[in-house]
């Protein structure tokens, strides 16, 4: 089959030149196997167009009918959708040898109607459905993008293709250079951006340090979700909260910056240690310090927002740590009971379903008990006395099981937990999650949890927060929580699986913050600090820093 597409020439205005003609997008072509693609070269029609001329405004023509045009550049594939406005032109095809007076309608990318890049769409007045969609493009601001501020419109944009109205366009810097596609992704191609001319609304945050003109390049994978509804209003990168970033810097210095991960051990790659260990645990600018040989764990641990404590001495030659020879950092409070080397591997969030399982029977010990029951603002007393590990070996795990504390003294230190507690932390962490609540004796001994343990009546929980570290979320804790009796920084080094142990006691409260690793280097930071103080969990006395 030949793979000539059907023609329909433009006319020139005088015979000779081309005239650019303005017509709007019936339909495209983007699967070379479908019906429609044979008859017009098959995998050769990818990207042509059939068209209506914008003039006429005949929104109903057959497709069968329809013009046709292919994409005038071979090297970008910035395919229309329907509705949008492109440009043709009409040129000579790779028929020219057999027939000098054939020749092929190309088309440009489309037209910049709404100064948008998720869609430049003018539909015909009379192919819409609904006035209110009609009054909508009548009534825009001096070319500025349609202010809807509905769920959307039934203009038909494509089969599958539907309007997103909080995508914005970036914001653009004097000098920039920007490549926008539809869904919020991006590379900008900019600089330093340093004047008093800047509006503070459009201060970014890669121009804080460093001269104008020093070059960044921003590639970005989806805008933040936390933007509001105004998709005509012009935004920045976000560096914390857009789907997926990557900064090229030269001498920026990236504000606010939150790591998201700790696990920056790249597979059999081995770290060295600096000389100059103070370097690395003072300065402000260095995130991460790195274990040196021989630490079982290989991970480096991050310290850009470590617990708050002075400038830690510089480290002499001691004795590698026993895998739970636990090194427990506290303010001068040694009645320590919650160090323990594992918490339990589960997350619960309010969102959480969960079935207690045959064991959790109700007995004369136990009472009647509605686990339905609100325990705070979000989390119920399913959520805080759930135990996969209860489940596994059939432990009842109800309160009161133990009848010391009775029921009523559990579930009352429960709410007084999360009151004063859990729903603070919550509200500022919306994917907190409880890795361990409530445990009745017998599951604290299976989980190898501390002897007396505050899990026991209920005054401690286990917590995680998948999206930050859990050096952030101990500090937010002992400079935001007014009140609390424990709050423990459990093993940093297990990165991902480092945990918050937090807990309350309705009688006195020690505001104990205390840090326990096996890991050398804070081991050696924290141990020469005036407000940590070196503990052997042993038997938990001191020992001399």
């Amino acid at each position: 089959m030949s793979t000539t597409v059907k023609n329909h020439p433009n006319k020139s205005t005088d015979g000779k030149g081309q005239k650019l003609t303005a017509v709007r997008v019936l339909d495209i072509i983007l699967d070379g196997t479908s019906e429609t693609a044979k008859k017009f070269g098959g995998y050769d029609s990818v990207g042509t167009i059939f068209y209506t001329i914008l003039e006429n405004d005949t929104p109903n023509e057959e497709i069968s009918t329809a013009n046709i045009a292919r994409p005038i550049f071979s090297n970008t594939k910035y395919y229309p959708l329907k509705n949008e406005i492109v440009l043709i032109l009409s040129s000579k095809d790779k028929s020219i040898y057999n027939n000098k007076d054939i020749s092929t309608n190309y088309y440009l990318p489309p037209l910049n109607i709404w100064n948008h890049p998720h869609h430049n769409a003018l539909p015909s007045l009379k192919g819409l459905k609904e006035s209110d969609t009609e009054q909508d493009y009548q009534q825009t601001e001096n070319g500025i993008i349609r202010q809807v501020t509905d769920e959307g419109t039934d203009i038909n944009l494509g089969n599958y293709f539907s309007e997103l109205l909080k995508i914005k366009p970036l914001l653009p810097y004097e000098g920039d250079y920007i490549l926008e596609g539809r869904f919020g992704n991006s590379i900008r191609l900019g600089s330093t951006n340093i004047g008093e001319s800047i509006p503070d609304e459009a201060n970014n945050t890669w121009s804080t340090i460093g001269n104008v003109g020093d070059p960044i390049t921003i590639i970005r994978n989806g805008q933040s979700s936390k933007l509001d509804d105004k998709g005509w209003v012009p935004t920045i990168e976000d560096l914390n909260d857009d789907a997926t970033s990557i900064y090229l810097t030269s001498n920026q210095k990236l504000a606010d910056f939150r790591v998201a991960s700790t696990n920056f051990q790249s597979y059999q790659a081995k770290l060295e240690l600096p000389e100059d260990l103070d370097t690395v645990l003072t300065n402000p600018k260095l995130n991460i310090i790195v274990q040196p040989d021989p630490i079982p764990i290989q991970e480096p641990i991050p310290i850009s927002d470590p617990p708050v404590l002075n400038s830690p001495s510089k480290p002499e030659e001691e004795q590698q740590p026993t895998p739970f020879d636990n090194f427990i950092a506290n303010n001068n409070n040694f009645s320590i009971t919650e160090i323990e080397d594992r918490t339990e591997d589960q997350q619960i969030s309010p969102g959480s379903s969960l079935s207690l399982g045959t064991s959790y029977k109700e007995t004369p010990t136990t009472g009647p008990i509605n686990v339905q029951e609100k325990i705070g603002n979000y989390f119920n007393l399913s959520q805080l006395i759930y135990s996969n590990t209860a489940k596994d070996n059939n432990i009842n795990n109800l309160p009161g099981i133990d009848n010391n504390p009775n029921k009523s003294i559990i579930i009352q230190n429960l709410k007084n937990l999360m009151e004063n507690i859990g729903d603070l932390i919550y509200k500022q962490y919306g994917d907190m999650v409880i890795s361990s609540g409530y445990r009745s004796n017998i599951l604290n001994k299976k989980i190898g949890g501390a002897d007396g343990s505050q899990h026991t009546k209920g005054e401690a929980l286990d917590i995680q927060v998948p999206s930050r570290n859990t050096s952030e979320v101990f500090n937010w804790a002992v400079n935001n929580i007014p009140t609390y009796d424990q709050i423990i920084w459990e093993f940093p080094e297990k990165g991902e699986g480092s945990w918050i142990h937090i807990s309350y006691n309705s009688n006195f409260n020690r505001q104990s913050k205390l840090l326990a690793t096996n890991n050398l280097t804070l081991r050696t930071a924290y141990n020469g600090n005036s407000t940590y103080t070196s503990i052997n969990s042993a038997d938990q006395t001191k020992v001399p820093a």
